[in-house]
């Protein structure tokens, strides 16, 4: 296993115990059995990390709609991984910091949209569209973050109906 999943699994095992702004870098060191300056070779802080971790499962689940996957298919793969994570990202997502999971988040989803809809010949420049992008990427992100944050109740397939119906039309209207 190399180093950045190494620190990833260590990471993951003490969210399962706690908030990832009580974690120290020490304690992901110590878990993982690697160095300090090799964690630091990869990465600039946890936060760093926690982002990176985030990333592998969003780039193959909901990132994939820039590879022309199904906008809804790939958004229900997402929650799979969250009902999967749950108590992993409620720790991640309970962050207080400006480097932490939920900015991450809005940012790579906006990224994802911007692309997507990029390949699919939007003029993403316009003022219009960076505002749907950035009414997307916010409040979907937003209600996913809730939707984990408050115990799951709603089901997934409903959650997904939903956040698609309420996606701005410029955007909606590249989805069909």
């Amino acid at each position: 296993m190399k180093s950045k999943e190494r620190f990833a699994d260590s990471l993951e095992r003490l969210l399962m115990k706690k908030n990832l702004d009580d974690i120290m870098v020490s304690e992901i060191v110590a878990d993982s059995s690697l160095s300090r300056k090799t964690f630091y070779r990869h990465f600039q802080d946890k936060y760093d990390l926690a982002n990176w971790y985030f990333a592998q499962f969003f780039e193959s689940s909901f990132g994939r709609i820039t590879d022309g996957a199904d906008w809804e298919e790939t958004l229900l793969g997402y929650l799979d991984i969250y009902e999967e994570k749950a108590c992993i990202l409620k720790n991640a997502y309970a962050s207080h910091d400006i480097n932490g999971l939920r900015s991450y988040d809005i940012s790579v989803t906006r990224k994802t949209y911007e692309k997507y809809l990029y390949l699919k010949g939007a003029d993403i420049t316009l003022p219009q569209m960076r505002f749907a992008i950035d009414i997307a990427s916010r409040g979907g992100t937003e209600m996913i973050i809730e939707w984990l944050l408050t115990g799951m109740k709603l089901d997934k397939t409903q959650l997904v109906f939903l956040l698609k119906q309420t996606l701005p039309n410029d955007i909606l209207n590249y989805l069909n």
